[in-house]
């Protein structure tokens, strides 16, 4: 654990890093009837995947000292302020961030859902750590071919990345849905500025007089993120992205008209970061083929 070094002087005690030896009273408290040496596995991104467009996972292990109440233990007494939200409790010192993984002495995975810092006056005491269980993890099934037809999904993706303006937008990825790791992490790793997020298309045939389809009218999702940086305006940047859209969509209709129909502002506060996001149907016709 990385710890500093309490020591005296003339004015008192002081405090070099972030460490008192609170810590250290609470963790005896319960290392006396469990383990608290955990698994941590910290979340790294690395490059993108060609189809879905967010970045592979991959995990760097070290072991921790982590306090783990799970919500049955919730009687256990804990320190003021601290409650078991979601399956789980985590307390540590160490360094854990949104996102990654905790494997316990039992196997049992935990996926940590928030960090809250705790302080003792002006010193660092400790931190709180929602977790959630992985029942499924490292579950494996069968094999199987994939298809080669190609979904409303990854025809648009195709579609943006080809006639997005790398001029009139920063930093930009587009990508399916919502990645299965917290979407700031993006943000603070990988020097990503904008996200245009493709989600679940629907589908409505078009029928001929004998009951046979020759179309189908879709209906995607594309939704915007983006955040404030320095030099930045969240807010900005967020019309910018729906002029670059409207632009794509006017100058290149390849064969069908596309719009627009709907805009759904759904900006969300993850603590001190406003997430800007905004959502659009775009709706267009295509053949059977």
């Amino acid at each position: 654990m990385n710890k500093a070094v309490l020591g005296y002087c003339h004015l008192g005690y002081f405090r070099l890093g972030v460490y008192r030896d609170d810590w250290d009273k609470l963790a005896k408290k319960f290392s006396s009837f469990t383990s608290l040496n955990v698994t941590h596995r910290r979340l790294m991104l690395g490059s993108r995947d060609s189809t879905t467009g967010w970045y592979t996972k991959s995990y760097e292990e070290t072991t921790i000292e982590m306090i783990i109440v799970s919500r049955a233990a919730s009687h256990m007494p804990l320190p003021p302020g601290v409650y078991v939200r979601l399956d789980a409790v985590g307390l540590t010192a160490d360094p854990v961030y949104e996102g990654d993984e905790i494997k316990t002495a039992s196997d049992q995975y935990y996926q940590v859902e928030t960090v809250r810092e705790h302080y003792f006056g002006d010193s660092f005491f400790f931190r709180e750590c929602d977790l959630t269980l992985l029942p499924f993890k490292n579950l494996s099934g069968g094999t199987y071919s994939a298809s080669s037809v190609e979904d409303a999904r990854y025809r648009t993706k195709v579609y943006l990345e080809t006639y997005l303006s790398d001029t009139a937008l920063p930093n930009y990825i587009v990508a399916y849905g919502k990645p299965d790791y917290p979407m700031t992490k993006v943000f603070k790793t990988k020097g990503v500025d904008l996200v245009f997020s493709i989600g679940e298309p629907e589908s409505t045939p078009l029928m001929n007089p004998d009951y046979t389809p020759y179309g189908y009218e879709e209906h995607v999702p594309i939704t915007t993120f983006c955040i404030d940086r320095d030099n930045i305006e969240g807010t900005k940047l967020k019309w910018q992205a729906e002029t670059e859209l409207r632009r794509v969509l006017e100058e290149h209709p390849l064969g069908s008209v596309r719009t627009l129909d709907r805009r759904r502002d759904n900006d969300t506060r993850l603590g001190s970061i406003i997430l800007y996001s905004t959502e659009y149907i775009l709706n267009y016709r295509r053949g059977t083929a």
